[in-house]
């Protein structure tokens, strides 16, 4: 049987994305209905598979000419694919997608992963000045590109009361953790030794990074034992600078990352030698007060205890498994650290549910 072209593409993400990847590729590739084709920026850890193929770009800075001229490269790629299905997950591949929907057809789906244009408004990344007029723009190409869409793929359930172009033709696909073949959910490999902290995933102060290193400090001040694992990316050189700038001099914090992307299969190893994990992101103007965030479903999953803001629907969906202490900066941390030696945690509710693998049954159905 002759199998459908089908390209799920990126500007910014490496083409071994987890959701890229892992997730949308390998479940659509498990169908054995579709020729998957990944284009993403380069990445030296991506594995081989046979039933995948992989297009990487060279890798460019956030704020660059390279940036802004990477669709037309990768409309490049799309001529010579020539996929039935197109799935994008950037708001900056619409307008190169729906040229190549009107000149050779296709079926086009937008993956939202972010709130784009709220993201710009509120967040640090573009000049202050330029954020509205960039803000405008995404959510003007978001409506023009609505009749050439097929449907939209929403990483965060609450998008479909914030997105009001995407009408109805969409499906909740909730970033739930897929573990690979060599990881085992919920298997915890801890150093009885100390008691070992973790922060992961994209390093910023708007996911409460910095928080989470004060919080450490304060930890260890009481109890020597403590230690704390970052692993992760951080984007932005003033927010590097800023973190190498936190943890020197302190031997008790190790950096994974900063500078580079780390593997996936890394941060799920530094989860389950981990004690605790921190999640502390910021609301940002309620941006993300009700995103169920990606490290929520990997530390459930892996039942790992988490150290949590004291936010309503993070507390809610930690709760039905007993899985996270609330902390801010008035917290008594002397009764903190009681609970975290001898509370015990994950001892009731079925927290399978932060799995990948009914998000994937609702995926191929979706694109079929």
């Amino acid at each position: 049987m002759e199998k459908t072209p089908l390209v799920i593409a990126s500007v910014l993400k490496p083409i071994d994305d987890t959701r890229m990847l892992e997730k949308f590729g390998l479940s659509l590739a498990e169908t054995n209905k579709y020729e998957i084709n990944i284009i993403g920026f380069e990445s030296k850890n991506t594995p081989a598979y046979d039933n995948i193929h992989f297009f990487p770009l060279k890798r460019f800075e956030r704020l660059s000419l390279k940036r802004i001229l990477a669709p037309i490269q990768i409309y490049r790629i799309i001529l010579k694919v020539k996929p039935k299905v197109l799935i994008v997950n950037t708001h900056e591949l619409l307008i190169v997608s729906i040229i190549y929907k009107i000149l050779f057809g296709t079926r086009l789906y937008y993956d939202i992963r972010e709130n784009y244009a709220k993201n710009i408004s509120n967040t640090q990344v573009f000049p202050f000045l330029l954020r509205p007029f960039l803000s405008a723009w995404v959510r003007t190409k978001e409506w023009l590109s609505r009749p050439f869409v097929k449907g939209y793929l929403l990483a965060e359930r609450v998008y479909a009361r914030q997105l009001p172009f995407i009408h109805r033709k969409y499906g909740i696909i909730e970033n739930k953790y897929a573990p690979q073949n060599n990881e085992h959910t919920a298997y915890r490999q801890t150093d009885p030794h100390h008691l070992n902290l973790v922060f992961t995933g994209t390093l910023s102060s708007e996911n409460g990074l910095f928080e989470a290193i004060e919080l450490s400090k304060r930890l260890h001040q009481i109890d020597p034992s403590i230690r704390l694992r970052i692993v992760g990316y951080c984007a932005l050189k003033k927010e590097l600078k800023a973190l190498k700038e936190a943890i020197q001099g302190h031997d008790f914090i190790e950096l994974n990352g900063g500078d580079h992307l780390v593997p996936h299969r890394e941060i799920i190893e530094a989860i389950q030698k981990a004690d605790f994990g921190f999640v502390l992101k910021k609301s940002n103007k309620d941006t993300n007060s009700e995103k169920l965030l990606t490290r929520l479903f990997e530390y459930t999953a892996n039942h790992l205890p988490i150290l949590l803001t004291n936010n309503p629907h993070w507390i809610d969906y930690c709760s039905q498994f007993n899985a996270a202490l609330v902390v801010d900066e008035k917290t008594d941390l002397l009764h903190v650290l009681d609970r975290m030696k001898h509370e015990s945690f994950y001892d009731q509710g079925d927290s399978s549910i932060s799995l990948w693998s009914e998000e994937g049954k609702r995926l191929v159905s979706f694109i079929s």
